[in-house]
């Protein structure tokens, strides 16, 4: 099996022309870019992209790969227009910059099959107004509950997949845990460009699901992979550590990414800790010594 190792520029906390040196001096074949800040989408110029992407490939690397963080889940209703345009504004340059993959947060999935308690619990809430026949107020009410928030994830992920279709990009989901009932359903919602997920072995740790048994449930939607590592206290909180030094079971979880034929990005990152740089290399040589051990 052939592994694309990558990393995140953004762990090596410097400008990004020698982030790019820094992360060539791993021996990975990509990077990952931030296009809020280190190539942002509202501001970049076509010369300044065409000097990253010069600068990437003249350090025998490729750009594995962009990712657009932002603070809030992707439905949440604050500053949801502005949210919106800056994603569609980075997947637009994922082809200048020649790659696909753009890294979006989801957040939690809303359960659409919570509407009943959502719309019973409101309408207790509106008897106990002075006006119990406030339409105003029921609106509010439904367009609060998980159904409803549900419903707008959907229709913003049909509408980013169908411009994902015209500017050659396809988004990966940032989740907040890893629940298959609620992936498969919204997936099978998306129906206007493809749609894939992020597999965060870290998020998975942290939420107490098998990492491997995820993989293997949800393989054919996996489109890249944060191999960030865990580990969970008595309490059942999860803290992320480096890779290799956390619960994460690596010689397991590469073998089965052989049997299904992963093909794409594994970037090794740090989110937080006063070395992340260093982490990162560990990291990335970590997995390197396990990657001949899975086999052709």
């Amino acid at each position: 099996m052939s592994l694309r190792l990558a990393v995140a520029t953004e762990d090596f906390a410097s400008s990004l022309k020698k982030a790019i040196g820094l992360a060539a001096t791993c021996e990975v074949g990509g990077v990952r870019l931030n296009t809020r800040s280190e190539v942002p989408a509202a501001e970049v110029t076509e010369s300044s992209l065409r000097q990253v992407l010069l600068y990437v490939k003249e350090r025998q690397l490729q750009v594995a790969g962009l990712s657009c963080p932002t603070r809030h889940a992707l439905h949440d209703p604050e500053y949801l227009e502005p949210r919106i345009e800056v994603i569609r504004k980075s997947m637009s340059l994922a082809r200048k910059l020649s790659t696909s993959e753009l890294l979006i947060r989801c957040g939690r999935i809303p359960d659409p099959d919570v509407e009943s308690e959502a719309v019973s619990s409101a309408t207790v809430g509106i008897d106990e107004q002075a006006n119990p026949f406030s339409l105003a107020t029921q609106s509010a009410a439904a367009a609060g509950s998980p159904a409803a928030e549900f419903s707008l994830l959907c229709e913003i992920l049909n509408d980013l997949a169908r411009h994902g279709n015209h500017v050659g990009c396809v988004l990966n989901l940032l989740l907040a845990s890893y629940d298959l009932r609620l992936i498969t359903r919204l997936l099978a919602e998306v129906h206007t460009g493809p749609l894939n997920i992020v597999l965060d072995p870290a998020t998975a740790v942290m939420t107490g699901a098998s990492v491997t048994s995820t993989y293997r449930d949800l393989y054919q939607h996996f489109g890249y992979i944060r191999a960030r590592d865990a580990v969970r206290d008595v309490d059942g909180a999860g803290v992320e550590v480096g890779v290799g030094d956390g619960v994460v079971d690596w010689m397991e979880l590469l073998p089965t990414l052989a049997e299904a034929d992963y093909n794409g990005w594994i970037c090794v990152e740090r989110a937080g800790g006063e070395t992340r740089a260093d982490d990162v290399r560990r990291g990335v040589s970590y997995l390197k010594t396990l990657i001949p051990q899975t086999g052709d």
